[in-house]
């Protein structure tokens, strides 16, 4: 599609005050949705109204204070085009039968449902699990270790106050001295957040927050207070696998754990002995050459901590799936019955799945994309992620 000349020259300087590491996302959504908003005006050139319409739409609320200054200061009249601005959820997900559907999958991995303890968190956080990206995630663990959540993702529609409040207010999370707990303030408070999700374990209720950061350097982490003492341990693990940039914390408040997460662009260039390296420098054991082989896709890589041991506890490598057929379900029962089996609302049928290392062993994840959209969110974060890793 044609743009006028001033427009396309204000898109590239546009782009030059979106932080660096995010811009390889930002640029073809902006991109798109610029050309998008010029067609449904029928427009024949991309104009100002376009563009920066499209640029409210696709930025999230974190970063619109800096994005005005600089339309501002590249004296753009942004208000007048407010008005035409959309900001509301993409999706619209019935939620009773989400729940219904969770107490299928339940059934599926033989893990206890608890409808009371999910409707608690839902009505808590009822407009973010409505119109937000949703998957549900169980893993292949011995029955009785086993788990099933949901989660959302937000990135666009701002949580006021932010989730963690929230839960500590609604009485969902209560404030019992663990450090975990100031260790997500401390997180808040410490690095610039894009956006935050939240995960309903299906038998006990809220069981994790996630603040997504401004992907960027590791190293403040080393700087907080209240990290548990293994993350400064393996700091020179992270250094020698080029693993510095990270995108994300989670919090897990029924294990009192915590979790940094790293994107990898796709498609990823990793290699299979990266791979190996990774989880053998570890001291775990590689898993079988196929699954190693499909580490090397992974969308992303995520490491557990915990307040209670010097080591790190886990490593999931996290592969993402447009078609049921990409996933090893011939691997183990449970992934070829959750593939098979699980409700879904969406037509699309993606699914993430995760190989795990652990301190007490080796265990897939298996994570389907129930209403479509977790997956495209997934893969706009692979655009700011980490090229490989050593």
């Amino acid at each position: 599609m044609e743009w006028q000349p001033e427009v396309k020259q204000l898109f590239e300087k546009v782009l030059l005050g979106v932080p660096e590491m995010v811009r390889p996302a930002v640029k073809p959504a902006l991109l798109e949705g610029a050309e998008k908003k010029c067609m449904e005006r029928s427009g024949t050139e991309v104009a100002e109204v376009d563009l920066v319409v499209a640029l409210f739409e696709v930025t999230p609320p974190a970063f619109q204070p800096t994005m005005i200054e600089d339309l501002t200061k590249l004296g753009v009249d942004y208000d007048r085009y407010m008005a035409k601005v959309k900001s509301d959820f993409k999706c619209n997900t019935d939620l009773n039968k989400m729940v219904e559907d969770m107490a299928k999958i339940c059934d599926i991995a033989g893990v206890k449902c608890n409808k009371d303890a999910i409707w608690k968190s839902f009505n808590t956080y009822e407009k973010f699990f409505r119109g937000a990206p949703v998957s549900i995630r169980t893993t292949a663990k011995p029955i009785g270790k086993r788990d099933v959540a949901v989660r959302y993702v937000e990135f666009f529609i701002p949580h006021n106050p932010d989730p963690y409040t929230t839960a500590i207010n609604e009485g969902l999370l209560e404030k019992n001295g663990h450090p975990i707990h100031k260790m997500i303030v401390e997180a808040i408070n410490s690095f610039e957040i894009m956006g935050y999700g939240v995960d309903v374990d299906a038998e006990t209720g809220l069981s994790k927050i996630w603040p997504f950061v401004v992907p960027g350097s590791i190293d403040p982490i080393y700087s907080m207070k209240s990290i548990p003492e293994s993350m400064n341990a393996y700091k020179d693990y992270f250094n020698k696998h080029g693993l510095t940039s990270f995108s994300l914390f989670a919090f897990d408040f029924l294990h009192n754990t915590t979790n940094i997460y790293f994107m990898l662009k796709q498609p990823a260039e990793s290699s299979y002995e990266s791979c190996v390296s990774l989880v053998k420098d570890l001291g775990f054991e590689p898993a079988s050459k196929e699954v190693m082989e499909g580490c090397r896709k992974a969308a992303h890589l995520n490491y557990t901590f915990s307040w209670d041991s010097n080591k790190i506890e886990r490593l999931c490598f996290g592969i993402t799936c447009d078609y049921p057929k990409e996933v090893p379900s011939h691997l183990h029962p449970l992934m070829r019955d959750f593939i098979e089996k699980t409700p879904l609302q969406s037509d699309s049928k993606k699914f993430i799945w995760g190989a795990t290392f652990s301190q007490k062993g080796f265990y897939y994840k298996i994570e389907n994309d129930y209403n479509g959209t977790m997956v495209d969110f997934l893969s706009m974060g692979c655009k700011a992620g980490l090229e490989s890793y050593n």
